[in-house]
């Protein structure tokens, strides 16, 4: 059998329109909640086809494979395909690129609206108002009332709101910030003993409520009872700036430095617009000593530079009794504060790992450096974030993070705990990845945790002490004692005789107690340590103590 030219023609155009058909239906299962408005995504005609919508165009033209596949990703995701000023990855309900192929739809797809159409944007996303509606609450008139909100992903303050004085036995307080689709802890309490500052229930009355996968303004109805929680509230700090003038139009950076270990307590960025403001940080302990250092980047590269190409000061704080405020005048008299920058790290699909263990270390690729870690006791959400302050602009970083798959409360090499490492290079600020869970596990090679033991049968002390190690000299290993008089955080510290932090035995809150913490003479790296003199130093709730020892080998 022959054909001719022409109807070779025509079978070679009807394949082609056959293939076309074919490839077409998968495009949508290669974006997040692609399904819901299928060839609409891309296409001007619903049916697929012809010309392309701004969505579609950005595809074709930017995120595209060799093989024709969508490349969805952070790139993608951010971008505003039909300038609605939401991004395309809003409209599919992914902000932040993680979705992949094969993966559960994210979001709610009920939200879900067209990338490539600024006539569809999604509903009302934020951010919402929370009510909480009081009742019942003679006992606590005319004392003082405060309420925070607590993201459950990142666990950061939303905000807070405080009341001088219960006004009635029924009441309510309201609070903005909320986010479509977030889950929150709302905290609060009474200041039943009427001293102005949070004492644990049920010295005061305090309690916890959760509003959860918010889609609008929440409203929360609380009866009063006794079912306390402590909810630990810690006091905010507020910075009261003037005569800014010369840095109007530009960045300010601040953070909050806990002196007794170094430890970043909160940081926060925002945009100079008029000259006279407020800066506000929570987070502070009762009787805490503090550091606050914030530049203005004055040269408007979007890094701190130390000054005088960037202006930056510094401030202390000492003694804290509760909430608490500084103020500063614009002047000349400038501090290189040498500013570290932020690690984020935005994990998703975590669901095998609810109410487990998570805990994330940065470590500086060039030197072995560990430069600070976070632990979180109990994943509350399948998408959360931790976040790890103290990167370098130029450097190399790893960061090894696990989950206790078998609740241990200690860290095992995979399959038995789940565990990764990322790496991020030549950081130029501050740095943010995702992860998205996955079987791809790595033996991350934890440094071992040295357990604080409480003393079984020990009197209550009645103040902080710090006892001498046993045995000093020692090898391999000695034990530190100390007595806690009341609930606090306690850090225990062990330094080199020049005075540089190498291991951190102990940064937690503690119990009323007698304990003891084993140091094994290893860093936080988990290297051994050379024959010599250290030094352990114990703070809490004001007091600290430093004492010697000595590691012979």
């Amino acid at each position: 059998m022959s054909y001719s030219l022409r109807n070779w023609g025509i079978l070679l155009l009807l394949v082609l329109v056959i293939s076309s058909a074919w490839s077409r239906p998968k495009r949508p299962g290669q974006i997040p909640n692609g399904t819901v408005n299928k060839c609409s995504n891309c296409h001007l005609d619903p049916n697929g086809g012809g010309p392309r919508n701004p969505f579609g165009q950005m595809v074709e033209a930017n995120f595209l494979n060799a093989t024709g596949d969508v490349i969805w990703g952070p790139a993608l995701a951010n971008l505003d395909a039909d300038s609605d000023g939401v991004s395309n990855g809003l409209e599919l309900q992914d902000p932040n690129g993680v979705w992949t192929i094969g993966q559960p739809a994210p979001g709610n797809n009920s939200l879900v609206s067209l990338p490539g159409d600024a006539t569809s944007t999604p509903p009302a996303s934020g951010p919402f108002l929370l009510t909480l509606q009081l009742t019942n609450m003679t006992p606590h008139l005319n004392q003082k009332f405060e309420m925070r909100v607590i993201d459950k992903a990142s666990l950061l303050e939303v905000g807070r709101t405080t009341l001088p004085a219960v006004p009635s036995a029924q009441f309510s307080v309201m609070l903005a910030g909320l986010e479509l689709g977030g889950s929150y802890f709302v905290d609060f309490y009474a200041d039943l003993n009427g001293n102005g500052l949070y004492d644990t229930p049920p010295t005061d009355h305090a309690w916890r409520m959760e509003a959860n996968n918010v889609q609008g303004d929440v409203t929360l109805n609380f009866v009063h009872n006794t079912t306390f929680t402590d909810i630990q509230w810690n006091y905010l700090f507020t910075l009261a700036l003037s005569n800014m003038n010369p840095h109007v139009g530009q960045e300010l950076g601040l953070r909050v430095i806990d002196t007794s270990n170094m430890k970043e307590v909160g940081r926060t960025q925002l945009m100079v617009t008029v000259p006279n403001f407020l800066v506000t940080v929570p987070g502070l302990m009762l009787h805490g000593s503090y550091q606050v250092d914030f530049y203005a980047d004055l040269n408007k590269n979007g890094r701190y530079d130390a000054p005088p190409a960037d202006h930056a000061w510094r401030l202390q704080l000492t003694d804290v009794p509760g909430d608490a405020a500084l103020n500063f005048v614009h002047n000349t008299s400038f501090t290189d504060i040498d500013w570290t920058y932020l690690f984020t790290l935005r994990l998703s699909n975590m669901n095998p790992h609810l109410s487990q263990l998570f805990e994330l270390r940065v470590v500086d690729s060039g030197n072995g450096s560990e430069i600070g870690r976070t632990s979180v006791s109990s994943i509350l959400l399948p998408n959360f974030s931790v976040r790890v302050p103290g990167t370098q602009i130029g450097r190399d970083y790893m960061v090894d993070y696990y989950a206790d798959l078998n609740r241990n409360g200690a860290y095992n090499p995979p399959p038995t705990d789940h565990a990764w490492r990322s790496t991020f290079s030549n950081t130029t600020g501050d740095t943010t990845l995702t992860f998205v869970h996955n079987t791809s596990f790595t033996d991350i090679q934890w440094p071992p945790t040295l357990a604080v033991e409480p003393k079984p049968g020990a009197a209550l002390p009645d103040g902080f002490t710090l006892e001498q190690n046993y045995p000093n000299p020692f090898n391999p290993e000695t034990q530190i004692s100390f007595s806690v008089a009341k609930a606090s955080q306690i850090t225990i510290r062990v330094f080199n005789t020049l005075g540089e932090l190498v291991r951190t035995l102990s940064d937690t809150r503690l119990p009323a107690g007698q304990y003891s913490v084993a140091w094994d003479g290893r860093d936080d790296s988990g290297q051994l340590l050379g024959s010599g003199v250290y030094f352990y130093r114990l703070d809490a709730d004001g007091y600290s103590k430093t004492m010697r020892m000595l590691l012979m080998k």
